[in-house]
């Protein structure tokens, strides 16, 4: 069954119209099913400005309903409610662990700043932040039942089958091989945890104990931003803490 509203069957005279190139002013005919097109006259993206994407926030099966590319604004939006809603249903399942659930929102909070400086895929790394916290070895692999309750929260959370396969291989993969192009997904997510973890040392006075190096750039930046002048036993480009 299709919906309604993207069957030509129910549109009207005002399901195609016009507007204006947002760079050039040039006319621009869209469809009301079309997500953006390109400016004939100066090449520009322009986004469809009536179409209405509200439905594809929280659908998994958006893009194939649609039959378009949602829009990179809408992706961005849609990586943050399924982050928020997996990160509510990890909270629950921690009851009362404040010192996990606080360490999870750090690692949430370092991985999209890693990624962002790594281009990595933001659904991927932080919604695999979001899981890191239900891994009893601190996301160095899996087990069946973690992998399980992983699957469960990322269905409850709406996210689609295939964001849910990548974000468990990641977590589930210990030293990050033959992961393609979710290796950079990986890097990010390891190095914001063990930032994470390396923060707490480092405020409970223990310090950081040497434990090979960072996989990123941005994350070795940011972990002299977030040490500061705290005392660390790793050197600058040392990966830090190994944690609890």
């Amino acid at each position: 069954m299709k919906c309604p509203g993207q069957d030509t069957r129910y549109w009207g005279p005002e399901s195609v119209y016009e507007t204006s190139c947002s760079k050039c002013g040039a006319p621009i005919e869209f469809f009301k099913d079309e997500s953006s097109r390109k400016c004939r006259k100066c090449g520009e993206k322009v986004l469809n400005p009536k179409m209405d994407f509200g439905c594809a926030l929280y659908c998994k099966f958006a893009s194939q309903c649609l039959g378009v590319d949602l829009p990179p604004e809408l992706l961005a939006k849609r990586s943050d409610l399924l982050k928020d809603r997996a990160a509510t249903e990890v909270k629950k399942l921690l009851g009362r662990n404040f010192k996990q659930i606080g360490r999870m929102l750090k690692v949430i909070e370092y991985s999209e700043k890693i990624q962002k400086g790594e281009g990595a895929d933001p659904a991927i790394v932080t919604l695999a932040a979001c899981l890191s916290a239900i891994a009893k070895g601190n996301g160095a692999g899996l087990s069946v039942e973690e992998a399980a309750t992983g699957q469960a929260i990322l269905s409850r959370a709406g996210a689609p089958d295939e964001v849910a396969r990548r974000v468990l291989l990641i977590l589930g993969n210990n030293e990050g091989a033959n992961l393609g192009d979710d290796s950079v997904n990986f890097k990010c997510l390891r190095d914001a945890m063990e930032i994470a973890r390396a923060a707490e040392a480092v405020k409970s006075g223990l310090g950081a104990t040497e434990a090979g190096g960072l996989f990123t750039e941005t994350g070795r930046r940011l972990w002299e931003a977030v040490a500061g002048s705290g005392e660390r036993g790793a050197g600058s480009g040392e990966r830090v803490a190994g944690g609890e």
